[in-house]
């Protein structure tokens, strides 16, 4: 043991515990965990004495884990230091971790329905780099000393953060509270989940269109469906197709009722250089994430979204926050399209999202896609039809014909597709667009750039395209301009390096400036000395504080 780790070890002899209820959900969780092996077991073996016996040795067998829970609760410890969070756990194997404050990246309080109901919640720890799982987890705590640990975590955070010379969260530090971002209804819940499955939405205006050609006179519908029975040679056909719109409404009801449930009162404010998010019906969630941590925004607008005026915004955060996919966060789940560009400059502050002038990939992309999407149909589509007309296997072969009639299918996609890509070079930020029927949009900070790649497959090398990959220290998914024009793709990579050079050695060069008036000395010069981790030989924009550029000030002493 170190002797750090030996202070830490002392300073937790006296250390706080959990709360006493902790007990209560440790012996629930584990009767959860007996109950359907007892319950598999009875119904396997009858009535007799060994059904009988099942639940007994089940019962015997949960002891041991009851006591281990107790020893558990009995033997935790944590206190909050004020640079770091110490924990002590384990019965057999003990285990002191300590947490540098300046490491966490969201403090978020959790409350399911029985918490609630009970007074207690459940607080999460979480860093930069610690993927799916939370760094640490304590349940449980009463609600206020949950409150009270989050804002005292947060507020020592801060301070550790304020020390360092990063203007960027400096400036995000020192933003003025402003009032909620956005708070969305109940209807904007239901609208949310209604517009999530577009499969459901066609499902039901199927089924409408159903019920509308039922009301036709002269047994219209009547008569097509028995038609229509005759042809297929039979009902299976029939039933197939209603299962499937059945299935279709049911996940369609699913993905309202979720969104409700999840999101339910969600609130999402900026105070003190963090973003902070409230929502949830049965599980409540209580968190917040540093504004310095954000790298990038996507806006996601799907076919029917973007039909009704509507987007959805994910943000990326360094060092891979636990989120829905990787780096991702939910921002807000549901907004106008006229409310991104306020949205996006709650977060960055600094940005025009509002008509912005995009430019387009270049042409051949589109000839690209028409013949990918032709190949698509042609196998997929075309191909399993005239098979089945060459087998004689009805109704299939007998449509095989009709088929042609999806031809300008691939056409129509391929010019969707090229109209939905394009890029966008506003002062300090990389605007990517791309997408067929679910358009995405990312928004990169010149800062927040980590690496760029030019990439091009043997395919754009025929045709003299290429893809920049624009990179951040979120990791995840990547925004890209695809099918520029290779000499394209090389400038842009060369400007946005010397963009993001600048974008790097400017809030230094702001910071050491303020801290030479401070002490009366005047700043000579700034270099920048390159990190190990290069952006095709450019230095890094931003990156985790593990691998951050060292700087060099050569100060000169005032007369």
């Amino acid at each position: 043991m170190m002797p750090s780790d030996a202070a830490a070890a002392r300073s937790l002899d006296d250390g706080r515990r959990l709360h006493p209820l902790t007990l209560v959900f440790s012996a629930v969780g584990i009767a959860r965990g007996m109950v359907w092996p007892a319950l598999a077991g009875g119904f396997g073996f009858g009535d007799g004495e060994l059904a009988r016996a099942i639940p007994i040795v089940v019962a015997v067998l949960a002891i041991p884990a009851l006591i281990g829970a107790a020893a558990k609760y009995a033997l935790y410890r944590w206190r909050v230091q004020p640079d770091e969070l110490l924990l002590r756990s384990g019965v057999l194997n003990r285990q002191n971790r300590v947490i540098p404050l300046a490491r966490v990246q969201n403090v978020e309080v959790r409350q399911s329905l029985a918490q609630r109901v009970l007074g207690v919640a459940e607080l999460r720890v979480e860093t930069a780099g610690t993927g799916q799982q939370a760094e640490a987890v304590l349940s449980v705590l009463g609600v206020a000393e949950a409150q009270s640990v989050r804002t005292e975590l947060l507020a020592r955070r801060r301070a550790q953060a304020v020390v360092g010379v990063d203007a960027d969260e400096a400036e995000a530090v020192d933003r003025a509270a402003a009032p909620p971002l956005a708070r969305l209804t109940t209807w904007d819940l239901l609208l949310a989940g209604a517009t999530a499955n577009e499969a459901g939405v066609i499902a039901a205006a199927a089924a409408g269109a159903l019920q509308f050609a039922d009301e036709l006179p002269g047994g219209f519908f009547a008569n097509a469906v028995e038609d229509a029975i005759e042809r297929v040679q039979g009902a299976v056909a029939l039933v197939a197709v209603v299962a499937i719109v059945l299935l279709l409404l049911v996940g369609w009801m699913i993905s309202i009722a979720g969104a409700v449930v999840r999101f339910h009162g969600f609130t999402l404010s900026v105070d003190g250089g963090e973003m902070r998010k409230r929502y949830g019906l049965l599980t409540v969630h209580e968190a917040s994430v540093p504004l310095q941590r954000v790298q990038a925004i996507r806006v996601e607008e799907t076919f029917l979204r973007r039909w009704l005026g509507l987007a959805s915004l994910m943000i990326e955060t360094a060092g891979g926050s636990p989120g829905e996919r990787g780096g991702a966060e939910a921002f807000v789940p549901i907004a106008r399209t006229r409310d991104v560009g306020r949205l996006v400059r709650g977060i960055f502050g600094d940005v025009q999202v509002d008509g912005a002038d995009y430019q387009r990939v270049h042409p051949k992309a589109e000839r690209r896609m028409r013949r990918r999407y032709l190949l698509i149909f042609l196998v997929f589509v075309w191909a399993p039809f005239w098979a089945m007309r060459w087998f004689d296997i009805q109704p299939g072969g007998a449509l095989a014909p009709y088929v042609a009639v999806l031809l300008p299918l691939p056409w129509l996609v391929a010019r969707w597709e090229y109209n939905n890509r394009g890029w966008a070079l506003p002062p300090g930020y990389v605007f990517a667009r791309s997408g067929v029927l679910n358009r995405i949009t990312w928004i990169v900070p010149d800062r927040k750039l980590q690496t760029l790649h030019v990439l091009d497959t043997p395919f754009q090398r025929r045709l003299g395209l290429a893809t920049l990959v624009v990179d951040t220290a979120a990791g995840g998914k990547q925004a890209a301009v695809i099918d520029l024009p290779h000499s394209t793709a090389r400038r842009l990579l060369e400007e946005l390096a010397d963009r993001a050079r600048i974008a790097a050695q400017r809030p230094v060069a702001v910071a050491v400036a303020e801290a030479s008036r401070e002490v009366g000395t005047d700043v000579d010069e700034v270099v920048t000395v390159d990190s190990p981790r290069q952006m095709d030989a450019e230095p890094n924009a931003e990156s985790d504080p593990a691998v951050e550029n060292e700087t060099v000030v050569a100060r000169r002493e005032s007369e």
